[in-house]
């Protein structure tokens, strides 16, 4: 696959017409990112203004404590949460406290966040776009946080057994119990509990 067919996957999630300025300024803007497994996309402490498009493969966000631990605290495929950035850095102009790594062998398109901003806000079904796909991001986070604090493990588990069911068959346990806020042994342990 050339770059032109990856970008003809990312084209098809913009509501635009086909001759529209924006695909062709997009397109010269973009760049295709070959990633392997855990390598870094998104490095702790950068100062990174791309935003990135999953073509194929899946990412862990994972934050860094004070202490220098890793915490997973999303995940990322080409059909959830498909699109990246830097929010620390976009939003705040601060330094990313997080890291995002590839969790397999994975391609992206990463292109400059002020460039679409900019575009953006001058065209009226893009606008209308982003901010129904930010609002479904902000939802799914808050699902997440808020069944996390109001469900016991196992609750919690079977909750995302029902809704999220493919983050157990492409990420590995460990970061679905550091997800959950869990031990992995305590993880396979309800697993074990739920399938007996």
């Amino acid at each position: 696959m050339n770059n032109h067919s990856f970008f003809k996957t990312l084209r098809q999630k913009f509501p635009v017409a086909d001759n529209d300025p924006f695909l062709e300024e997009l397109e010269n803007q973009c760049v295709v990112m070959e990633l392997k497994k855990n390598e870094t996309l998104i490095s702790h402490q950068a100062d990174n203004k791309k935003m990135f498009f999953i073509v194929a493969g899946s990412f862990i966000r994972n934050i860094i404590s004070s202490k220098g631990d890793e915490k997973t605290v999303m995940f990322h495929t080409e059909s959830f949460h498909e699109f990246m950035k830097a929010y620390d850095t976009i939003y705040f102009h601060e330094k990313t406290n997080y890291e995002i790594k590839a969790n397999e062998k994975s391609i992206v398109i990463a292109f400059d966040y002020d460039f679409l901003y900019q575009r953006v806000k001058l065209n009226l079904p893009l606008l209308v776009y982003f901010t129904q796909r930010t609002e479904q991001l902000l939802t799914t986070l808050d699902l997440f946080r808020n069944f996390q604090l109001g469900l016991t493990s196992e609750e919690y588990l079977i909750w995302l057994y029902q809704h999220y069911n493919f983050l157990f068959q492409r990420f590995p346990a460990q970061n679905i119990a550091s997800f959950m806020g869990i031990s992995p042994v305590w993880l396979s342990k309800l697993k074990a509990k739920l399938t007996s």
